[in-house]
């Protein structure tokens, strides 16, 4: 009787593995291998500017800037492609070296110590939802829910000369990294329970329930630095940063006077990354001071 139960349980075992195997025809798949660590590394007899450019980062900070790469799948058909090289060049030059990397280590030296992600991946268009020409576009959804790695999309679009575009993307590039600091840290439960409730969802925070878009005066009475924030705890943490680094202190003063809330919130994220070593009022000085104040040109 011994013998016929080991042997069933040997059969049994058998076909498991079978159907495994038929349900699976491509063989197991390992959700959790870095693609991007498999990369094939480049010989340096066929480096370009950008290889030489991206070993002096390297060394420079401790940042390794990614920028061949096959498009990647982020889940289903959420992906992002790798950007032109004659783009990627400046742009890591002026945004990544210049205005990120070299003010941040000068300026706040314990916080880019202990915060600095060692990986930089620059994605050519935005993370797009579903097929390359969607409008539903994100600007590192998906690559920086990692304490290590830090990513952004929308690169294609870098133009030394626009101001404003270098503003805005190197203010979400903070945003971004907001949320790393977010995943590696918490916002704590102090944080999320001061607008607990009052947050508009998915469905709200773009359009008002009369249909009307909902603009960043409405978001900050409701106890948000823009409407976005309302959407989850998560982006209200994110935006709260963004804001932050976007505007002087005395306009940021001026959102947060009309909210309690907001202003609870403003000073506990004010205070978090304090006791990180960046004052976020010190820091939206200097990313004015690097972004309007320099010529790019060149």
């Amino acid at each position: 009787m011994k013998k016929m139960k080991n042997m069933l349980m040997v059969l049994s075992l058998l076909l498991a593995i079978g159907c495994a195997k038929d349900n699976n025809p491509l063989g197991e798949i390992d959700e959790n291998v870095d693609y991007f660590s498999k990369r094939e590394v480049k010989p340096k007899s066929q480096w370009n500017e950008l290889d030489y450019l991206c070993d002096s980062i390297n060394k420079a900070y401790g940042v390794e800037i990614i920028y061949e790469y096959t498009p990647r799948i982020i889940s289903g058909n959420t992906y992002f492609m790798p950007p032109q090289y004659s783009v990627a060049l400046p742009y890591t030059k002026v945004m990544l070296d210049k205005m990120w990397l070299k003010p941040l280590k000068e300026k706040f030296p314990e916080f880019f110590k202990k915060e600095t992600p060692i990986e930089f991946i620059l994605a050519g268009g935005f993370v797009h939802f579903n097929n390359p020409t969607a409008t539903a576009t994100a600007a590192g959804a998906g690559m920086n829910a990692q304490f290590y790695r830090l990513g952004m999309g929308g690169v294609n679009r870098f133009d030394a000369t626009n101001k404003a575009w270098l503003h805005d993307h190197l203010v979400t590039l903070y945003h971004e990294h907001a949320h790393q600091i977010d995943h590696k840290y918490g916002r704590g439960q102090i944080y999320d329970r001061v607008s607990q409730g009052r947050y508009y969802g998915l469905a709200g925070y773009f359009r008002k329930p009369d249909g009307t878009i909902r603009n960043d005066d409405e978001a900050q009475k409701d106890g948000f630095f823009k409407p976005y924030g309302g959407y989850a705890p998560e982006e209200d943490f994110a935006t709260s940063v963004e804001y932050m680094v976007k505007y002087p202190e005395a306009t940021i003063k001026s959102f947060v006077a009309k909210n309690a809330n907001l202003d609870t919130k403003y000073k506990l994220v004010h205070q978090k990354y304090l006791d990180m070593g960046v004052d976020l009022h010190q820091l939206q000085i200097v990313v004015d001071s690097v972004v309007f104040k320099v010529d790019h040109k060149n």
